[in-house]
């Protein structure tokens, strides 16, 4: 296994690709506050903290386990979509549904890190949601996930988008780190684990 399929990348997350869907105009949505506090160049020393805002993280998603983890994933965009984060549904379901078929994005331990370039938002995005119970998603153990990591950005943020996979993937190497995930109540200690684990 290489290193960039531990960590759920394909070749099209490091090459330029084409759409998995149609390009539309993506309509004026009203933005969550803090999105639009969120800095637009994506610099090197750019947080994760600072791009993962408590808007975007969810420590009890509630999902009937028998359902599919296309569902899952559908769910997770739909509420996204409600939150303000994402500027078509449609089509950002499209792209990371596309994703996920290319290859699972579970990383093992319980987590996975569904990600697509997508004209269905409008800037770089993450989030984070914790499902009440453990759902099938393919990883390479075969473990149940109930960590789930977010990215989805416009094609210009394909340098940072990569960025942030490889330091959700360092992270989640520490397995005190997840379980701090796991253990966390809310969405200000989930932002607080990023911190105490180091959020570079």
């Amino acid at each position: 296994m290489t290193a960039d399929s531990a960590r759920g990348l394909t070749r099209d997350d490091v090459a330029p690709n084409v759409s998995c869907s149609k390009a539309t105009t993506a309509p004026n949505r009203r933005r969550a506050s803090s999105a639009r506090t969120t800095p637009s160049d994506h610099s090197n020393t750019m947080r994760l903290t600072e791009l993962l805002v408590p808007e975007a993280i969810v420590t009890d998603f509630p999902f009937a386990t028998s359902s599919s983890k296309e569902d899952l994933l559908a769910a997770m965009v739909a509420d996204l979509d409600q939150r303000g984060f994402v500027a078509d549904r449609r089509v950002a379901t499209e792209d990371i549904l596309a994703r996920e078929r290319v290859m699972s994005t579970g990383v093992g331990n319980g987590v996975a890190i569904p990600h697509a370039y997508t004209d269905g938002v409008e800037r770089l995005s993450a989030a984070f949601y914790r499902t009440r119970e453990a759902v099938a998603f393919g990883g390479p153990d075969g473990a149940p996930v109930d960590l789930f990591f977010i990215i989805l950005g416009p094609r210009d943020s394909r340098r940072e988008h990569i960025r942030l996979l490889a330091r959700l993937s360092r992270l989640l190497n520490n397995a005190d780190f997840r379980d701090h995930l796991r253990a966390a109540p809310n969405s200000d200690a989930v932002l607080g684990v990023f911190r105490r684990f180091g959020d570079r």
